[in-house]
């Protein structure tokens, strides 16, 4: 019954299998995979790598092991507003399915643009009082032109303040000074043009590392990690300069 369901919400049967599985499991690697499913190896990777442009499954690696996870179900629902779907029928099966793990995961990889979304949503979701910012480009605009400014609104509604320290280069200042006409946001700089296409964000106990020119999260859930980045991020700060 899920898996039909999950297909009608555009997932092949196969990637329905597999994405069921991963709730299953918790976290899972390739054999384990292969072995409930009963699938060829080849074809679970490809189920996983469409799942993870969708923004339903990602990875960590423990040791020289790379064990794969599925994206919280909720993720569905959004899948659900731009389809015109319906899935209430599914979802309660499938939140019991994955809150039969309590598998805690401090890394993991977000791929493709929902990957993205998924990260900053989480943002939003984990309300933190701050959400500090540090990067020397604008790509997050480039990257999600139409999405960038929803989830600002949201952020906003759930009172986060922005602090944001940008490189001083031309694309940062444009930004810069479109981020000054948006609430609960302060904009620094630091003395630098060089550019690099990457985002450091720090709030509650998570740190995210933003890859956006190939569209990659990567997510860190750890609090003495998270806190350590955030004195640097202090110092940054300090030094910095409004213009």
């Amino acid at each position: 019954m899920e898996t039909e369901a999950l297909e009608e919400l555009g997932l092949t049967r196969n990637e329905a299998i597999v994405y069921i599985t991963l709730l299953d499991f918790g976290k899972a690697h390739i054999g384990q995979i292969s072995e409930r499913t009963r699938m060829h190896r080849r074809t679970i990777y490809d189920c996983l790598e469409r799942l993870e442009d969708r923004g339903l499954a990602s990875f960590i690696i423990e040791g020289k092991t790379r064990f794969f996870i599925a994206i919280n179900p909720r993720k569905l629902k959004e899948i659900i507003k731009e389809k015109e779907a319906k899935i209430e029928d599914i979802f309660p099966k499938l939140l019991e399915i994955a809150n039969k793990s309590k598998i805690r995961t401090e890394v993991s990889v977000h791929k493709g643009k929902e990957g993205l979304k998924n990260i900053m949503e989480d943002v939003v979701k984990s309300k933190p009082k701050e959400w500090l910012s540090l990067t020397s480009a604008a790509k997050a605009s480039v990257v999600l032109p139409f999405y960038l400014p929803q989830f600002h609104d949201k952020r906003i509604k759930e009172k986060i303040k922005l602090k944001i320290v940008f490189g001083k280069n031309k694309e940062a200042i444009k930004r810069a000074n479109e981020l000054k006409r948006t609430k609960l946001t302060e904009v620094k700089f630091i003395d630098t043009e060089y550019v690099i296409p990457i985002s450091m964000w720090i709030y509650g106990n998570k740190l995210a590392f933003m890859l956006w020119d190939s569209e990659t999260g990567i997510l860190i859930e750890n609090k003495e990690t998270s806190d350590t980045f955030k004195k640097y991020f202090e110092i940054l700060w300090k030094t910095a300069k409004p213009k």
